[in-house]
């Protein structure tokens, strides 16, 4: 293990963790060394990460609003000495800095700090799911001391992050950063009601038939015709109640931190619809009782107003729809309070950078979000003859920041059938003839070779042109390309990420869904074109690429957006500065105020 491993490991939210998991921890951990008196988080600034004191000490003071005239009084302070960590919970939720924190030495050693950021941690935890059982607390019986694991409120954000339970609650792809706050499938009790009217038919029907033809033939009842009637009735019923119980099962409703999620199963046809919208397109949400039943076994829908081009998702039928209201007013109002402080944070760095600001921390170790790992969503071949083939018959690349698709193999196949079945039909009718008219292979072997090898170049042409028939995601535009074989010709159409509106997925029949492809529908604003990625596989996964590539689109127009903005508000703080240098600005208030004139003298 390296150093920062056997020191992270000596902590009790790590101790718990294995070599391999520290070492991996360790990696993605950052280590800065600040001056005296450096400033290592100002109060109000954006929190998304864990901090971890290795040497020195760091003073954290709270101080109440400014109330203007006085300095603000100190409401609450803290010391952290090596070994001592704080922000935990910002490894999955990110939040504000409840105090600023200044670097002082302690014992002749300057601070040294360990960072381990939000989004390298979420990484972390997808190459290492396991490593959520070792983050379990665990307290001393007696003292409740925490002896391991993380603390209450950052152990509840790590069980929204733990992969697997993810995997087993819902069949969408949950993106690394993305954390899981509410999921479920129709109420239990709407089920229970759905149940009930073909249990009460097939009562119903039973003693109809027992009542209306029990005593007419000789012989038990259970042994007649009417036996066999009872039967295929309860046969006919069972299946209504498995249907329904299947229908019920594969319906999910879901909220993260980034979206809400419906995914829709009609096992009439087989066809899954998924809608989703981003958080800050949440309008409102209503609460709605539709029955008499629903209001008794509480359950209901809710019903969520959005700027997508859905308009309206309707989590239906849900037990306690409330908590559904309750998680999406908890998140909208924490993406305002987050935004608040990440304007604060990049403030700050814009007039830093405008103003050539020293930094006042030296870097230890570093950690570039390149170097990362991220785990893969497709098979990664090894050697440069895997890696060619991969490339150009692999359903899904990543590379270079651009991410292709193909159509799934299952359309391959279809459409080289016929090529397949001639390769089959020719030996077999070779054969045939060399048996039946005793002759020689050499004889009929030409023939057939000109045959064989018109459908060889059939077959060639029908993998080419699946093989060129690709679907881009990029840093900017989403793309799809329609290639000829061998250079015969090219459509495209590319629309730009910021136009899109919505994206929606879905798996059409019986055969997308055994088989898991469907289509992928990108609808765009104003005059742009509308996108349809068909037969591709997976496409839930295609839509939670797209997401991540909208939501690091927006992240850096609201960089560029407020960089832009901050960079003016330093120019004129600069020339205000200037000008009050050069005392061309007066006074606005007055320096003391005169006494009021004497009456009596007047």
């Amino acid at each position: 293990m390296t150093d920062i491993a056997e020191f992270l490991e000596k902590l009790p939210p790590f101790s718990n963790l294995t070599d391999d998991e520290l070492d991996g921890l360790a990696d993605i951990s950052e280590e800065l060394e600040y001056e005296d008196g450096a400033i290592v988080a100002y109060q109000g600034d954006v929190a998304d990460a864990m901090y971890i004191v290795r040497s020195g000490r760091l003073y954290a003071e709270r101080r109440l609003p400014n109330t203007g005239g006085t300095p603000s009084p100190v409401e609450k302070s803290k010391d952290y000495l090596p070994g001592d960590y704080f922000g935990e919970e910002w490894l999955f939720v990110p939040g504000d800095h409840p105090a600023t924190v200044e670097a002082t030495t302690l014992r002749g050693k300057k601070a040294r700090v360990i960072i381990i950021k939000s989004g390298r941690f979420l990484n972390f935890i997808n190459q290492y799911p396991d490593c959520i059982t070792g983050l379990e607390p665990e307290r001393d019986p007696v003292t409740g001391e925490l002896l391991s694991g993380f603390e209450s409120e950052a152990w509840t954000e790590a069980q929204k992050a733990d992969i697997k339970k993810k995997a087993k609650k819902t069949v969408v792809p949950i993106l690394p950063d993305e954390l899981v706050e509410y999921s479920s499938r129709r109420s239990k009790y709407y089920l229970l009601v759905k149940l009930i009217w073909p249990i009460l038919g097939w009562v119903l029907t039973v003693t109809v038939v027992y009542f209306v033809f029990a005593g007419q033939t000789e012989g038990s009842f259970f042994y007649g015709w009417e036996a066999t009637a009872v039967i295929i009735v309860s046969l006919i019923f069972l299946g209504i109640l498995l249907f329904r119980i299947l229908d019920w099962s594969n319906d999910y409703f879901l909220v993260t931190n980034k979206r809400i999620v419906h995914r829709e199963f009609d096992l009439r046809t087989f066809r899954i619809d998924i809608k989703t919208a981003r958080i800050d397109q949440i309008q409102s949400v209503e609460i709605v009782t539709p029955s008499f039943l629903a209001n008794h076994l509480h359950y209901g829908d809710a019903v969520i107003t959005t700027a997508s081009s859905f308009g309206t998702i309707v989590f239906d039928n849900i037990g306690s729809p409330e908590t559904v209201k309750e998680a999406l007013d908890r998140l909208t109002s924490f993406v305002k309070k987050v935004d608040s402080s990440r304007q604060q944070t990049l403030m700050r760095q814009s007039l830093d950078s405008y103003f050539e600001v020293k930094t006042r921390a030296k870097v230890v170790k570093s950690v570039e979000d390149d170097d990362v790992p991220i785990a893969q969503s497709s098979p990664n071949l090894t050697g440069s003859l895997g890696h060619s083939i991969r490339k150009r018959f692999a359903w899904r690349i990543d590379e270079e920041g651009t991410i292709t698709y193909r159509k799934h193999y299952i359309v391959l196949l279809f459409m080289t059938a016929a090529q397949l079945a001639g390769f089959a039909l020719m030996f077999l009718i070779a054969y045939l003839i060399v048996s039946f008219f005793k002759l020689s292979p050499g004889q009929v072997a030409p023939f057939f070779i000109v045959f064989f090898l018109i459908d060889l170049a059939w077959f060639i042409w029908d993998v080419e042109d699946w093989r060129n028939d690709i679907f881009q995601v990029t840093d900017r535009m989403v793309i799809d390309i329609d290639r000829r074989p061998f250079g015969f010709g090219q459509s495209q159409k590319q629309a730009p990420l910021e136009r899109i509106q919505n994206v929606n997925a879905y798996t059409p029949g019986l055969l997308h869904t055994l088989f898991n492809y469907g289509n992928v529908d990108i609808e765009t604003a104003g005059d742009a074109i509308n996108i349809e990625f068909d037969d591709v596989p997976y496409p839930s996964v295609i839509m939670s690429d797209i997401f991540a590539r909208l939501d690091e689109l927006e992240e850096k127009a609201f960089k560029r957006r407020s960089a832009a903005r901050h960079k003016e508000y330093a120019v004129m703080l600069d020339v205000y500065q200037q000008a009050r240098e050069q005392d061309l600005i007066s006074s606005r208030t007055p320096e003391s105020i005169p006494p009021l004139e004497d009456d009596s003298e007047e």
